[in-house]
């Protein structure tokens, strides 16, 4: 008896199709000994990740808000907040962290180290920023805190 395989078109199609995942985008900490986030402007979408390469001193990458932006808390601020912690790029450079993006709010984000001193000399990034609060802004309210 011989036996007849059956595959469905609609099996193959889904086998045959590459899975997605969302774009990563990559932002440097502390490129050439800066107090920077490069770039410090970002728009992702839901579902893609940034990640922080740390390149330079001691950082952190803590959401914080747009009007208070330094020292960013411990932990983050807001919805969908991240903090990355201190991370000690001397002895250990192009160590990295990744968040995942689960909406398209603006986030602000900015270093805590030295009690926010890193803040305060405008290392800041925006995350999905409007045109009612922009980077420029963000980093404006940094350094005058």
């Amino acid at each position: 008896m011989r036996l007849l395989s059956i595959v469905s078109p609609a099996l193959i199609f889904i086998s045959a199709s590459p899975f997605v995942i969302g774009e990563d985008w990559v932002v440097q900490v502390g490129l050439a000994n800066t107090f920077t986030f490069t770039p410090n402007e970002i728009f992702p979408a839901i579902g893609d990740t940034v990640t922080f390469t740390y390149l330079t001193r001691n950082h952190s990458a803590t959401t914080t808000t747009f009007t208070s932006p330094c020292p960013p808390p411990p932990g983050g601020v807001g919805p969908n907040a991240f903090d990355s912690g201190f991370v000690d790029s001397v002895t250990s450079p192009g160590t990295t962290f990744t968040t995942t993006i689960l909406d398209t709010e603006p986030h602000w984000v900015s270093c805590m180290q030295a009690g926010g001193a890193h803040c305060r000399l405008g290392m800041t990034l925006s995350i999905n920023p409007t045109t009612n609060q922009t980077e420029a802004e963000f980093m404006t309210n940094a350094i005058n805190s």
